[in-house]
């Protein structure tokens, strides 16, 4: 076992013995920190007709097991007007398996859960008639985890679908990661290529990446 995946282990084991309640009120107050953010607020632009506000494209996930809830965020940002995506897998079979073919992750734009249909393991994913969305129009990530640290270091599920999507978005896109103060490292460990996100927000606070 690798020490990412003894984290993994460590964190999920710890999530385990948390309360339903706990969970619950947790994940309320992280969903609205994250609309909070200063970055999820429409862009001013100026254009032929003057100057207008441009709602913020978001990729979000649906949340499972004991990660922190995203349905009420999720339902939030629609209602607030935001263009909101999830995550499409290209690269499963029929059972949710890898086929080894390619990676591939595509955002697809939802107008609401009536979009959304059981997916790999059953975790809810966007029909395949909605809309794709090219990686360059996404303003706004907001990533899963199994847990972070204050460095904004993340670690993920290990399938690598996020690392490989965020090589294809523009530079200024920002990155959050949803975690539950209990989920916190102190320090993560960090390979080469894995980047900290912008920010990670929890239910006491937002922790900011410092370059």
């Amino acid at each position: 076992m690798t020490e990412k995946e003894e984290i993994r282990k460590r964190i999920k084991e710890k999530l385990s013995t948390t309360s339903e309640d706990y969970r619950r009120e947790a994940s309320a107050k992280i969903a609205l920190n994250a609309l909070n953010i200063p970055e999820m607020k429409a862009q001013k632009r100026t254009g032929f007709l003057g100057l207008r506000k441009t709602e913020k494209t978001v990729l979000a996930y649906c949340s499972v097991g004991n990660e922190p809830s995203t349905l009420a965020l999720i339902d939030s940002l629609l209602k607030s007007g935001r263009k909101v995506c999830l995550p499409l897998c290209t690269d499963l079979d029929e059972e949710g398996h890898r086929t080894g073919a390619f990676d591939a992750m595509e955002a697809r734009a939802i107008t609401g859960f009536d979009d959304l249909v059981p997916g790999a393991y059953g975790i809810p994913e966007p029909k395949a008639d909605t809309a794709l969305v090219p990686p360059e129009e996404i303003d706004i990530i907001i990533l899963p985890c199994v847990g972070c640290d204050r460095q904004c270091r993340r670690i993920g599920h290990g399938a690598g679908y996020y690392d490989k999507y965020l090589t294809t978005v523009r530079r200024d896109c920002f990155t959050m990661a949803l975690c539950y103060e209990e989920a916190l490292a102190d320090e993560l460990p960090a390979e080469e290529h894995d980047m900290p996100v912008d920010a990670v927000v929890t239910e006491k606070t937002v922790y900011r990446w410092r370059p």
